[in-house]
């Protein structure tokens, strides 16, 4: 059962949907490990228009230089990942890659 009103479910939808919500990082964890095909350059806990706090998004680089998230994930006992959160909405997705990109870049330089 939600612990939301009604009211605060229509303003985080609707402000979600309208790009007109907040994206604050609460911890930045700067982690540097070489993957496959890319580069996980950190994890952090972000808060959504102070309604919604989402924990272990991953900040990563790509070989050619582009930066992209992935939302946290657990593993199961077969060692598969599955998504704990999905970034359904493209805009919002790019707000919260713009906002770690950003922020990874004042404190460590590029990304």
């Amino acid at each position: 059962i939600s612990k939301f009103t009604k009211a605060a479910w229509r303003r985080i939808w609707t402000n979600i949907g309208s790009m007109n919500c907040k994206v604050e990082i609460k911890k930045f964890y700067p982690f540097m490990l070489r993957m496959k095909n890319a580069t996980l350059l950190g994890y952090a806990d972000i808060v959504i228009d102070n309604l919604l706090e989402v924990r272990g998004v991953k900040l990563l680089r790509k070989d050619n230089g582009a930066v992209f998230i992935l939302p946290p994930s657990v593993q199961s006992g077969e060692g598969s990942f599955a998504e704990v959160v999905k970034f359904v909405n493209p805009q919002l997705k790019e707000k919260i890659r713009k906002t770690l990109s950003d922020y990874y870049k004042e404190r460590f330089g590029t990304p």
